[in-house]
Formats: structure tokens, sequence, C-alpha cells
């Protein structure tokens, strides 16, 4: 029998001890209205049924015994007030209290216990019929009517038995169904578990096929890019080219599989930043402009007014969306124009839904190339002889991200007509709609600035640049115009400050035309110049060797490489140019050339490749072959090494496990560690920097971008500032001991903090007065504050307290003399400052906050602040972390490069609020310990 059944037995077996006892009282009254009965007789007979059942039922419970005796003694209870009320006109209406009674054992759902119910019942009404009919009839017994009693009792007997077996029969099919439901659930857990190990084991063997397949690509680019930096002739340098253009698609045929199978795993990770919607609309136009110009296409770009200036979202992602859409459109389409639009649908609160469409006229599809346009591997062509190329992948690809970032994409096309691709996605506003640092400083807005370029898509795309930093600039499609130029701004007593010039153009290339401009300028002409390329960057560097040119610059354009490229000329034009850059590939800067780093590499042709590159850029290379030896390596070395480039797949000891192994020696402000490898997917990522990794380089390595992930954590691992003074345990009127636990010991960290101080609040007296002199009230009441916080987290009891009475005297309805009160301000605060002014190292350099390419925060207690908000949001798992990053950032002055290469910020990105914590914690443990107020 069920559980539920036994339970419901058990309850009403509870139930009958109160109904038994509450019939005592009842004969009770009864039988001293009527007179039938001595009331303590009708009591005492109430009692010993009552009695009877509570025995029964304490020894046998919801046993068959205990059923049976109370059917027997429910029956008693009406028999004995139909005695009770003999004579009384209330007397056949007991009859009405016999059905009631034997419908109550319908409860203990045992048909017996009803029989034995209705079976007592008759016996009651023939004992009445024959041996005391005057109880009940007034003369004598009557048999038609006791038999038609019976039958009464008979068919309530017969309904109660069909709905007990009823319910007896709807409780065993619940526990038959709930059994198979138990017997179904292992099962499914069983299969899901399945499951689980087999998307774990399809995980393991793509991360394994991308380790094994990068591999050789790597080699195949890496020797490449090698090659090409040697003399070679016209038919070997296009060769060398065609190989590595041919590896580049491999490549990204590689990526596309990749990209495809972690979309169907669900394992797809989508990043949250902020963008300008319109520069990376730009960017991707510009990416492809060269294909655009080749064929003759008109683009025409729509974008609706209307939508925010900045969004959030994984801009990578709808990048490769909008990358994939718009190389169709250019691919299929061999004259006309191609519009890209975009629309905001709807805003909700801080949501925008935004509805971007790629049109052409191309070749169109039928309705059903279109029905398996999405599928991967289909293609509207997919015949033997196929025009297109392609592997299918792209739209399906694209359709997994737009809809994990909960929008859709659709196709409407007709033969002949062109197609339309148009993606709906529901972006994040961003609450700050202006990007830090997005605007070129006055000087140079003020430049005098020519741009030379034949395609007209990039000259629109700068120049649209440029008015949006409110700057104009000269605009020649081609050498022979930009000449024409030059000379009309020479007869007028003018000069260009700045040529930004193609390097490829029909006619006169780039460096002719840099060349015939200088002929006819003479001397006089010096302006900077940018020299930009859609070709390899080496090339062009090689070629314009000795030819006066400052800086190249990669194509796409957008707002944000121009701009840093601006600023670099800019800088330049402070410290005097340096002109005629080696032809040798990208190099580091002269103050980190030789260094030495160590290459842990197992593959002999990746490590030929990277020492070759790494020597060129001006480092000094040892190698490894595997983890193990570079362990050795670095305990040898005793802090020779500036970093270590950790490949993860090797034999005896790998890259984690080597990486886990020094970080017990060396932490990554005194070495730092970076992953170069073919381990691609962001689990990966996730893992090298769970390991001690401080980044993670996914080969094949382009080595422009190897040598500036190097510069930035070289500049981060040198030792650029001198030794530190030891922080003493005895420095009044500081409580050194109080605040080493506010900081969790962190004696580094403290010392920094106190330098802080002395630098932020050395005049702090001054600047109150001068708040106060010039009726800034509000503003004393703020700096005061911040002195009390910051004096009471660096244990100065007599600062803090002297800063707290200003402080409250400033505050609203404050009340005290202002001027006494900053007058006892003034003898602690100097006395602190002096004492920290000893703890200054000598020399020039300063002492950063933490080991770090930033500058110190400008205020210990808002970095403090910060620290604890940001670690308040990583605790909630909030999508606001990010943001709270972003101010932490500001505040200790990290630059783009920095913020985007920080760890935790790649934690934050992953949405890894388990990594984030035990990063925050390990690399600001100060803070947290009471650094804030």
């Amino acid at each position: 029998m069920t559980d539920q059944l036994n339970h419901l037995r058990q309850r009403f077996g509870q139930l009958l001890v109160l109904v038994f006892w509450c019939h005592v009282p009842l004969l009770g009254v009864v039988a001293l209205l009527t007179g039938a009965m001595p009331v303590a007789g009708a009591m005492l007979i109430g009692a010993v049924m009552a009695a009877i059942y509570q025995v029964t039922w304490y020894r046998a419970g919801t046993a068959p015994m205990t059923r049976y005796v109370a059917a027997v003694l429910l029956i008693g209870q009406p028999s004995l007030l139909l005695l009770l009320l003999q004579g009384h006109m209330w007397q056949m209406d007991m009859h009405m209290y016999f059905f009631a009674m034997i419908a109550l054992n319908i409860a203990w759902f045992d048909r017996t216990a009803l029989v034995v119910a209705a079976t007592v019942t008759a016996l009651h009404h023939l004992v009445l019929l024959y041996f005391l009919p005057i109880a009940v009839f007034s003369s004598e017994g009557d048999l038609l009517r006791v038999a038609l009693h019976a039958v009464i009792v008979l068919f309530q007997t017969v309904v109660l038995i069909w709905v007990s077996d009823k319910v007896v029969e709807s409780f065993r099919r619940i526990e038959r169904m709930g059994t198979r439901l138990v017997a179904q659930s292992e099962t499914l857990k069983l299969r899901s578990h399945e499951a689980e190990q087999a998307s774990r084991a399809k995980g393991m063997f793509l991360a394994n096929m991308s380790h094994e397949i990068r591999t050789p690509i790597n080699a195949i680019i890496g020797f490449c890019h090698l090659i090409q930096r040697t003399p070679l002739d016209a038919r070997q340098r296009d060769q060398i080219g065609k190989i590595s253009s041919a590896g580049t698609t491999l490549l990204r045929l590689v990526n596309d599989i990749l990209d495809l199978s972690k979309g169907e795993a669900g394992h797809l990770t989508l990043e949250d930043e902020v963008f300008d919607p319109r520069a990376e609309l730009s960017r991707q136009v510009q990416f492809l402009s060269e294909p655009l110009h080749r064929k003759n296409l008109d683009i025409r770009i729509d974008i609706d007014p209307r939508i925010p200036s900045l969004l959030s979202g994984d801009i990578t992602r709808l990048n490769q969306v909008l990358t994939n859409l718009l190389g169709n459109a250019i691919k299929f389409t061999s004259e006309g124009t191609i519009t890209i639009a975009a629309r905001l649908v709807e805003r909700k609160g801080d949501i925008a839904v935004i509805e971007s469409s790629i049109s052409d006229n191309g070749i169109g599809m039928t309705a059903e190339q279109l029905s398996r346009m999405f599928t991967p591997f289909m293609q509207a062509d997919s015949s033997t002889t196929r025009r297109f190329g392609g592997t299918g992948l792209g739209l399906a690809i694209c359709r997994q991200i737009v809809e994990q970032m909960g929008g859709w994409i659709r196709a409407e096309s007709e033969p002949g007509r062109g197609s339309t691709f148009t993606v709906m996605t529901p972006l994040r506003i961003p609450e700050q709609q202006v990007l830090p640092d997005a605007l070129p400083s006055e000087s140079i807005r003020r430049l005098h600035v020519l741009l030379v370029d034949d395609n007209p898509i990039t000259c629109r795309i700068i120049q649209e640049i440029f008015l949006q930093w409110g700057m104009t600039i000269d605009i020649a499609d081609g050498g022979s115009v930009a000449l024409a130029m030059a000379r009309r701004e020479l007869q007028a007593g003018r000069r260009h400050d700045l040529v930004i010039m193609d390097w490829k153009m029909p006619g006169m290339d780039g460096l002719q035309t840099l060349h015939a401009m200088r002929a006819v300028m003479g001397t006089d002409f010096a302006p900077f110049v940018l020299m930009m390329t859609s070709y390899d960057i080496d090339e062009v560097r090689q070629d314009a060797s000795g030819r006066g040119v400052d800086l190249f610059l990669a194509k796409p354009i957008d707002a944000a490489s121009l701009l840093q490229a601006l600023n670099q000329l800019s800088l330049m034009r402070a410290d005097q140019p340096i002109r005629n850059a080696p032809a040798h590939g990208p190099g580091l800067p002269p103050a980190l050339r030789g260094l030495r780093v160590l290459l842990v590499e197992d593959n002999e042709i990746n490590r030929e490749i990277a020492a070759q590159i790494l020597s060129d850029a001006g480092l000094v290379v040892d190698c490894a072959a595997d983890g193990s030896i570079a362990c050795r390596m670095v305990d040898q070395a005793g802090g020779a090494y500036s970093a270590v480039l950790m490949d993860i797949q090797m034999p005896e000891m790998d890259g984690m496990a080597a990486t886990r192994q020094i970080r017990k020696t060396w932490s990554s402000a005194q070495l730092p560690i970076i992953a170069m490898t073919a381990h691609a997917f962001a689990e990966e990522r996730q893992g090298c920097l769970a390991a001690g990794m401080d980044d993670h380089l996914t080969k094949p390595v382009d080595p422009a971008h190897l040598i500036a992930t190097l510069e930035r954590w070289l500049v981060l691992g040198r030792q650029a500032v001198p030794a530190m003074p030891s922080l003493p345990d005895d420095l009044p009127p500081f409580d050194i001991p109080a605040a080493l636990a506010r900081v969790n010991e962190n004696r580094d960290l403290l010392l920094r903090l106190i330098l802080s101080f002395a630098d932020s609040h050395a005049r702090a007296c001054d600047d109150l007065s001068a708040l106060l002199d010039g009726g800034r009230a509000e503003d004393a009441h703020r700096l005061a504050h911040t002195l009390r916080g910051v004096a009471a987290s660096l244990e100065l009891p007599l600062v803090a307290a002297a800063a707290g009475r200003l402080e409250q005297a400033l505050s609203p309805g404050g009340q005290g003399d202002v001027a006494a009160l900053l007058a006892l301000l003034g003898p602690p605060l100097a006395d602190a400052i002096a004492a920290a002014a000893q703890l200054r190292p000598a020399g020039p350099a300063a002492i950063p906050i933490r080991p770090a390419s930033v500058q110190p925060a400008a205020d210990p207690i808002m970095l403090a602040e910060a620290l604890d908000t940001l670690r308040d949001q990583i605790r909630r798992r909030s999508l606001s972390a990010r943001q709270g990053f972003g101010r932490l950032a500001d505040l200790l002055r990290l630059d783009d490069a920095a913020r985007q290469a920080h760890p935790l910020h790649m934690a934050l990105q992953r949405l890894d609020y388990a990594a984030a914590s035990a990063l925050i914690d390990a690399e600001f443990a100060g803070p947290a310990q009471g650094i804030a107020v």
C-alpha cells in the first residue's frame, strides 16, 4: 500500500480517539435530558467504548484489528443514543446517525471494515425487532421497516465500498506512476551524465584538434613571415605570399569549424564591452574596402541618428557577423551598390533593439536556396562548378551568434535581383555615452592635414573621423592631385603639418608621391608622414626604409587607431622624430631591447620561428623544450628573465604545471608569464590565467601582436624603480602594526599608501584654507572627510580626530570655530607628512600603488572605495562589476591596452566571478581589510 494511504489512515485513527471521547459527555447530556438511564451509567458505557478503541489503537495502530473494532464501536454510539432517546421524537432521527457512522468508516479505505459496520447495523436492527421492539416501535416490531432499513444499509455499503475501492486503486496507480517516474528520473540522470561526459569528450577532442591543426599552420605562416623578410625576387615573393594567404585561409576555416562546434555544444561565450557602433561599422567597411574598390562597387551607409553613440555587447562577434554578411554581398555582386542600414526599432529602458540590414543587387537566390541558407555546410551554389568557394559555415555561425544574443537573422532574395540580410540584436545602452580619451588634444586639432588615398571609401571614413573631432582635412585621390595641392599650398604660403599617405596607388604610389612632393617643395617640405597600407606592414617598412616615413598604420583605419597614431606623432614632435625605422619586423623600444626572455616550446619549428621574431625585436632569447627544464632555468637565472613565453601542451611537464611551480617563487610583478599556445578556447584561456599566467596568445601568433603584448608586460615586469626601503615597525605618528593588520600584513602596499598619502595631502591645510576663503564650504567638507578617512585607514589617530572635528564643523548645521580647528589639524598632519618623507627612496622615480604600468590614484580612499564596491559586485555576480573595474582602472590610470590585458578585466568579460574574486584578493589585498572608511 502507498505511503500516502497509510498516512491518511494514521490521521483518521488519531481523529477517532477524539470522536469516541467526545461521545462520553454527549451521552451524559442526553441521559440527563431524557432520564432514560442514569447519567453516570451512560457516560461509563461511552468511556468503556472510548477506552477499548484507544487501547486497541495504541497497541495495533492502523492494523485490521483496529479498523474492525472501530467499525463495531462506531455503530455502538448511535445504538446507545437510540435507547437513551426512547419515546422522544428525535429517536427516529438516530437512524440517520447510523448511516453517518457507517459512512465514516470509508476513511479506513478497507472494504472489510465497511462490511463489518453494515453487518453490525443489521444485527442491531434484528435485535431491536425480536428482543427489544418496544425500544423503537410503539406496539410491536415491524419486519417490513427493518427490511427497508437493511436494503438502505446494503445500498449505502455497496456505494461506500465502490468509492473506497476506487480511491485505493487511484492511490495504487499513483504509486506505480511514482515508481516509474523515479525509475525514469534515474535513467534520465544517467543519460544526462553520459551526455555531459560526451560533451566534455567532444570539447577535449576539439581542443586537441585545435592544437594539432594550429601547430602546422603556425609553422606555415611563421616561416612565410620570416622568409618575406629576406631578399626575394618577384616570383618568389609572389609564391610565398600565396602560401601565407593559403595558410591564413586554412586558419580561418579551422576557426569557423571550432566556432560552429562551440555554438552547437552551447560553449559559445559572449563578451560585454562598450563600443561606438558608427566607428565599428566604418571599420568593417574599410576592412573590406579593397575588394569593394577592386570590383568597382559603390557602398551606401544609412545609420539611424537615434541610435546611441555608445552601445555595449560582444563587438567581436557582432563584427564577425557583419564581416561575413558584407563579404558575401561583395562576393555575389559583380556591379552596382551595396547598402548597409541600421535603425533603432525600440528602446526599453537601457536596452536598444537595433535592426541592421545589408542589401546588394547581386545574383540573388531562389526560395529553395533560401530554405537551406543558414544550414551548416550548405551553400547557395553547391554544384561541382562552384564559382564562389567557401565552406558554407559562415551564415550558420552568424545565426548561432545572433540567436545567443537574443536576436534573429533572416534573408530575403530573388534570383537576379539581389539579396537582403536583416539582423536584429538587443544591445545594452551604457550610462556613459562618451568614451574616455576619445578626442585628440588641442595641439593635434591645430594640425593642417593632407590625406592621399585612391580609395573613396577610406577617404570618406577618415574625413568623417576628422569631422567628428572638429578638424578639416585636404583630400587627394591620387599622387598627381596631391602634388598639385602641395604646389597650391606653397604658393599660398602654407604648409601641411601631416600627410596621411596610402602606400599602393595607381599611377604614382605613396612613396613616389612623397618623393615628388619633396622635390617640388624643397627643404621647406618637412611634414610628419603617416603611411597607411592594407598589405603586410613589414613589407611596407622594408620598402619605405630611409624614405622619411615617421609611422606606419595598418588598414582598416578607425578612430581609435588613428588617434593613437596621432598621439604617438605628437610625442615624436616633442622628442624629435625617429625616422628610418628598421626594415626587419616589429621591434621594441630601445629601453626594452637587450632584456632576456625564456621561450618554453617543445615543437622545434615553432621554437625556431618564435626565437627569430623575438631576437629581431631586440630581445635575448633562451629556449626550453618542456616545463621541467623551464623551471630549472628560471631558478638558476635568479631573476635575470624579464618574461616567460610558455607553451601549454608539452611532454614531461606541461605549461600549466610549470607555471604553478614558478609562481611558488616568482610573482606576476616579478616575472610575467604569457601563454603562447594553439589552445584557443575560452575555457583554456581561463585555465591559463587561473594557473598564474598573465596573458594568452593563440597560435599562429601574429608577430606584431606578440611584440606589442611583450612590450606591455616587459614594462610591467622589469625593475624600473629603485629598490624600495623597508617599512619600519615603528614610525611615529603612524601605528604601523595596526595599519599592517588593515592591509593583511602587506608591507609594500602600506608603504605605497603612506607615500601616496604624503603626495596627495601635503598641502591639505592650505587647500582647505583656500576653499574656505573662496566660499566653497561644501568642497572643504568633502576634503576634510577624505582626509579623515585616509588618516583613519593609515592609523593616524591625531590627524583623523582633528580632520573629523573639522568635517563635523563644516557639515550642514555644524558648529565650531573652523579657523581654530584648522589650526589644530596642521601640526599632526605636518608630523605625518614629515614621517612619510623619511620613507621615500633615493632617486627621481616614483613608487606606484602596485607594480604595474600605472600611476598611483589621486586619492587612496577613493581607490579603497572602488575596490570594496567591485568586490561586492563580484560577490553578487553582477554584470555591473565590469563598470566597477572601469572605475578602478580610471583611478589606477590604466591606459586602454593595460585595461584590456588586465587579468581581472578578462575574468569579468568571461563572467568568471570565481576567478575574478581570487584575482582581486590576490592583487589588491589591502583595501578589503579596511582601507575604505
